[in-house]
């Protein structure tokens, strides 16, 4: 689980740089996403070592309620992100800047790998937490964020259709946006 974290702490820092320098918001926004999924594993971890003490005179209940706090701010971050996006997207989908797609690609299958894997490590996981469960959805939509930023690259090698990076960053914000307000309602 601390692999993930790490993986998922370093990751975003190499987006961003690698989104800065092709001109790819697809690409930061895949970043922004990843860095979200960082601070949910270490808000879903921290959330559950806190659930699993034993009642006492404060909290005579437990302290269990806590992962379900924890589930919502991992949703709210979701959602708050999705709409930032959205806005970033339309915005460059106006007047679409240069991209290079070889970075994008690049990095792209990069975070695809450190993303399937740290869904992978929490799979067997979510069974049983709501909390854990909102963290892998999480790093389920950053895999799925990080093949549409794949072929966005490709689309823009083959075909330079610079206007498909800042569809796929929308696409990506409609599909976390879906996600974030799916688990809460």
């Amino acid at each position: 689980v601390s692999i993930a974290i790490w993986a998922n702490g370093i990751l975003p820092i190499a987006q961003i740089a690698g989104g800065i320098l092709s001109g790819s918001l697809a690409l930061i926004a895949d970043a922004l996403h990843n860095f979200s999924d960082m601070s949910a594993l270490v808000i879903a971890f921290a959330a559950r070592k806190i659930a699993r003490r034993p009642p006492d005179s404060q909290m005579t209940f437990g302290y269990g309620r806590i992962e379900i706090v924890a589930a919502l701010i991992n949703y709210t971050t979701l959602i708050l992100i999705g709409f930032y996006l959205i806005y970033e997207g339309t915005m460059r989908i106006i007047d679409p800047p240069e991209i290079q797609g070889w970075v994008i690609v690049i990095i792209g299958g990069v975070a695809l790998v450190i993303d399937a894997l740290t869904a992978v490590l929490t799979w067997s996981m979510q069974k049983n937490s709501v909390n854990i469960r909102a963290l892998f959805l999480h790093n389920l939509s950053d895999a799925f964020a990080s093949i549409a930023v794949i072929v966005g690259g490709s689309l823009i090698l083959l075909y330079d259709m610079r206007w498909v990076d800042p569809a796929i960053t929308i696409g990506i914000a409609l599909y976390i946006l879906y996600l974030g307000f799916n688990e809460i309602g």
